[in-house]
């Protein structure tokens, strides 16, 4: 007698064919952005990497997910961040109505570790949000989480430098971000079954916590501090030379 449990799994798996059956498809969460939702047919695959592509960290790559964690924090889902390049603003994440209980930070010494943790986040169910910088992992490790990200039904994401787009991915879902001007953000689709690469949008961040200031922005005191006269008065040029002779 065959079993139900793995005859499921399998038909679930994103790798699986199923014909004319696009059901598979409809498994999205909703990013908490209209235009994003609209751009990715729904929302972000619950099943399967999405790889979320920039020139540099820190552009608003994470407030674009805040919408989802809140999500899934509500949901009493441990969100797990691997090896983010900063120390995350607890501050910002609590005005995001955001359990800092919920969320856990990892970080390894290596590609090894970093794959082992990734492949179990993702197989416990957890919600993955895992920075590729330092590790860049390679055609075979991505697909290794892929296929794990394929029996789950939270989504994985990965935040990749810009040399990524040199090499293919086997993640469902590719993007590329990019910011010109603080708190808005420019989504470039790469890879998305049903969707023709080079679609775009345009996020733009209305919260407080995502606001950034630019460098030459920042208030700066320009006011010099007095300097206390001297109590007696230095001698002057010739009376020197007078004291000298």
């Amino acid at each position: 007698m065959p079993n139900k449990e793995i005859l499921h799994n399998l038909l679930h798996r994103q790798d699986t064919w199923r014909g004319r059956n696009r059901s598979l498809r409809n498994k999205v969460v909703t990013t908490g952005f209209k235009d994003l939702n609209q751009l990715l047919l729904g929302g972000w695959p619950l099943s399967g990497l999405t790889e979320l592509i920039s020139p540099q960290d820190g552009i608003g790559e994470v407030s674009l997910l805040l919408p989802t964690i809140k999500h899934y924090v509500k949901q009493n889902t441990l969100c797990v961040w691997l090896n983010p390049p900063y120390q995350p603003n607890a501050q910002a994440l609590l005005e995001a109505d955001i359990s800092l209980d919920q969320l856990l930070l990892v970080h390894t010494q290596n590609s090894r570790e970093w794959l082992w943790a990734a492949e179990q986040i993702i197989r416990n169910n957890a919600l993955l949000s895992a920075w590729t910088t330092g590790i860049e992992p390679n055609y075979a490790a991505l697909r290794k989480l892929q296929l794990a990200s394929s029996e789950s039904l939270t989504p994985a994401f990965l935040f990749s430098p810009i040399k990524a787009l040199n090499s293919p991915s086997p993640a469902r879902l590719r993007m590329g971000l990019n910011s010109e001007k603080a708190n808005i953000l420019n989504v470039t689709l790469h890879k998305l079954k049903g969707k023709m690469p080079g679609s775009k949008t345009q996020i733009v961040f209305s919260n407080h916590q995502t606001e950034r200031t630019p460098l030459n922005k920042l208030p700066v005191n320009i006011h010099y501090p007095e300097i206390p006269q001297p109590d007696y008065q230095i001698p002057k040029k010739d009376t020197l030379k007078r004291l000298n002779t």
